[in-house]
């Protein structure tokens, strides 16, 4: 579950750094020092400001990436990297992130039992069926041997 949800982080550290009277840059390079080195999300936010410090098309990253919240993210940090105000639009962003984080995470767990159940039907049933049947299966080898 580590890693649930990168945008949920990048969005909180870029809503404490406005909070703080901070850059959101400040913010989104703070997410970008401890996020993991497999996140997908990282890798895109680094082009996305890769490509706009070098002043080429930013809006090309966006259209490439298929999630709507993780677009939307984007948007917004082009927004703020324009100078435009972002504050309500992170509020708004981080409510809607909270809800499909709830929800991923609840079909996480609606899951679980089902994928718990596996480890039982692949090596507990067959061991107990082992224990059953052994001593039934020796007493007719010996039967048969006789």
């Amino acid at each position: 579950m580590e890693g649930l949800n990168p945008p949920l982080k990048c969005l909180i550290e870029m809503h404490e750094a406005v909070q703080n009277g901070e850059t959101v840059r400040f913010g989104v390079s703070r997410y970008l020092q401890t996020a993991q080195p497999n996140d997908d999300f990282a890798f895109t936010l680094r082009r996305f400001l890769f490509s706009w410090d070098q002043g080429q098309n930013w809006r090309a990253v966006v259209s490439d990436v298929k999630s709507p919240h993780r677009r939307a993210l984007l948007e917004i940090i082009g927004t703020a990297l324009l100078g435009q105000p972002v504050h309500s639009h992170l509020e708004e962003l981080r409510i809607e992130l909270i809800r499909v984080t709830e929800a991923e995470i609840l079909q996480h767990l609606e899951m679980l039992p089902l994928k718990m159940l596996m480890p039982l039907l692949l090596f507990q049933f067959p061991a107990f069926l082992v224990l059953l049947f052994g001593p039934l299966l020796t007493k007719l080898l010996t039967e048969i041997n006789k």
